[in-house]
């Protein structure tokens, strides 16, 4: 199998923390043909990375899919929980950062990606500051960081939660999680793990080539 991966790209980051947690012999590599074109789009019809190339020549879009998959071959080390409410939670997490933070960052990422783009930097540093308050008051009442084993949806949440600071960062003057003080604990809590902290490596050295480029 093979991973094909973009390392700017929380969400191929999210798939490559999961391989390399589960210690999996999957090769990553790069998009072999350049993305949104129509060749790459006859191939991946979803026209999206990741994708998981299965053994069998098919592949695999979407990456919360692809983590489900990659638990439901290699069951032994496991990132989702047994226990039912645990597992509940771990999803919830997963569910939060695709339909609640993601979105909130979407036009921070649109302005970064498109010159022409402009939306209201107070407007939405409010959007992203209720979602992240939402977020705080979720862990405080669900995960004791004292007894809490890196799930599957920590790991989703990690690489997009990186991006806050990034892209809200360029625009505001304070740090959007002060007085968070659950949600960074942890974040502090979750990029000390060695196969986190070296996703979160990958995204910002390519972030940084991207900003040289666009220099």
């Amino acid at each position: 199998m093979q991973l094909i991966n973009l390392d700017h790209s929380p969400y191929a980051t999210r798939v490559r923390i999961l391989i390399r947690k589960k210690q999996l012999d999957i090769a990553i590599v790069s998009p072999n043909l350049a993305l949104k074109t129509p060749e790459f789009l006859a191939a991946y019809p979803l026209g999206k990375i990741p994708l998981l190339g299965l053994d069998n020549g098919q592949y695999l879009p979407e990456s919360i899919a692809i983590m489900e998959y990659l638990e439901d071959v290699y069951p032994t080390q496991t990132f989702r929980p047994n226990e039912p409410l645990a597992a509940a939670k771990s999803r919830v997490l997963a569910s939060f950062t695709d339909t609640h933070l993601a979105p909130a960052l979407l036009p921070y990422f649109k302005a970064m990606m498109l010159p022409e783009f402009t939306f209201d930097q107070s407007v939405q540093y409010d959007v992203v500051r209720v979602t992240l308050e939402k977020l705080d008051q979720w862990l405080k009442a669900n995960v004791d960081l004292k007894d809490h084993g890196l799930t599957m949806g920590d790991i989703v949440l990690a690489p997009t939660f990186w991006w806050v600071d990034v892209t809200v960062g360029a625009y505001a003057k304070n740090n959007i999680t002060d007085g968070l003080d659950y949600l960074n604990q942890w974040w502090d809590w979750v990029r000390n793990d060695a196969d986190v902290k070296q996703g979160i490596s990958e995204m910002a050295s390519a972030f940084a080539a991207f900003q040289r480029q666009q220099a």
